[in-house]
């Protein structure tokens, strides 16, 4: 997926409003409904009948989870399932005693979805997760919050969402010393009918409940944040400064037993002095933000290897609807970073990978550049096996 394709995709998904309205006022503010030019596209994201494809899903049961604020009775065992009649039978039982069942890793069950998820990647760089819930009626969730933002997308039956009017606190996502149950508090009150949709950013307090069948599909991500800024600074900074790669002060396990740490604060102070005049240099930011780029790539979702038949100079090639990649390059080598890892390709090689990154369709014989025929077809192949390429 190009870049101009992911645009052109979440332009249609967010209308009315615009892609640049919805990465710097909605996913910088607090929750929010979104209109919708067309629902139809919302909709379409589980296929024409999401439950069914939902049901059908049955290797997931290992990874399923549920929740309730007040079940009717104990949740039913997800152990033993021996077919997809089976699975479909067990999660009505957990239905029928009050419990609302979450479908993880929900992406590879849906194509519209899995495009949508990739497109959203492309513009944050950072990974994108799609769960469903599914409930029937009489259902009351827990109060809490999530550690990452969501984009709520109902597809079947009405929810209602009862929000905190406090605004999150963004909390980090490491392990913290837990803290009381959160409560609601001050908050209003929206119902999400089929097509409609909801953003709640990280750390929001809320719940939900449902007086019918509901079925959504919550598309989870986390933002860049400040702290991911001055990281990739300081990762560039310690990629070209050997001080920032050496060892300092004694074993930290004295410092926090209570032993000086004022030349350890010297040195930090000395370090950020470092950092703030590289953030003078032009260039310096921008190349960090490239280099954030090459090791965020593997860190989404993977593109799905496959078996490669045998190639041929005439066998014709097209990008397969996943293919994504950043490309960065020193004087050698160029790194082709895509979603589940990277490609290191000999720089004399150059024109031929940007041929193959930048054209949806070709001939592996008309890849250009000073390349021999073996270079050509093994190329080919290597863009194959990630699944980057497919043949036509």
């Amino acid at each position: 997926m190009r870049f101009q394709e992911a645009e052109a995709l979440l332009a249609r998904f967010f209308a009315p409003l615009t892609v640049g309205q919805f990465l710097d006022d909605v996913v910088t503010g607090p929750w929010r409904p979104l209109p919708a030019a067309d629902p139809s596209l919302r909709l379409a994201l589980l296929g024409p009948d999401p439950a069914a494809v939902l049901a059908s899903a049955s290797h997931l049961a290992p990874t399923l989870t549920y929740h309730s604020a007040r079940p009717l009775a104990p949740a039913p065992s997800l152990e033993g399932i021996v077919d997809a009649a089976d699975f479909r039978t067990r999660i009505d039982a957990f239905h029928e005693r009050g419990w609302s069942v979450r479908f993880p890793t929900l992406r590879p069950l849906a194509a519209p979805l899995d495009q949508l998820a990739r497109a959203l990647e492309s513009l944050l760089l950072k990974p994108v997760t799609a769960s469903a819930f599914w409930s029937r009626g009489d259902l009351l969730a827990p109060v809490h919050s999530d550690d990452h933002d969501i984009l709520v997308v109902q597809l079947v039956g009405r929810k209602r969402w009862y929000l905190s009017d406090e605004p999150s606190a963004l909390e980090n996502t490491w392990d913290r010393i837990p803290g009381p149950p959160p409560t609601l508090g001050s908050h209003r009150t929206l119902e999400l009918l089929p097509g409609d949709m909801l953003y709640v950013p990280r750390g929001t307090v809320h719940t939900v409940d449902a007086t019918d069948v509901s079925l959504h599909v919550a598309i989870g991500f986390t933002p860049v944040t400040l702290r991911e800024l001055v990281i990739a600074a300081v990762d560039q900074l310690s990629d070209h400064d050997r001080a920032w790669r050496t060892t300092v002060g004694q074993g930290m396990g004295y410092h926090v037993r209570g032993a000086p740490v004022d030349g350890l604060t010297m040195l930090a102070r000395q370090a950020v002095e470092g950092l703030n005049n590289a953030l003078t240099q032009p260039g310096f930011m921008a190349s960090a933000l490239q280099r954030r780029a090459a090791r965020a790539m593997p860190l989404m979702g993977p593109l799905v290897p496959r078996a490669v038949p045998p190639l041929a100079l005439d066998s014709t090639l097209r990008q397969s609807d996943a293919a994504w990649c950043h490309l960065s390059a020193d004087a050698t080598t160029i790194d082709v970073a895509y979603p589940g890892g990277h490609l290191y390709i000999h720089r004399g090689a150059e024109a031929a990978v940007l041929h193959i990154v930048q054209t949806p369709s070709f001939r592996i014989r008309d890849l250009p550049g000073d390349v021999e025929d073996a270079v050509k077809l093994s190329l080919a192949t290597r863009f194959c096996e990630i699944g980057y390429l497919e043949p036509v």
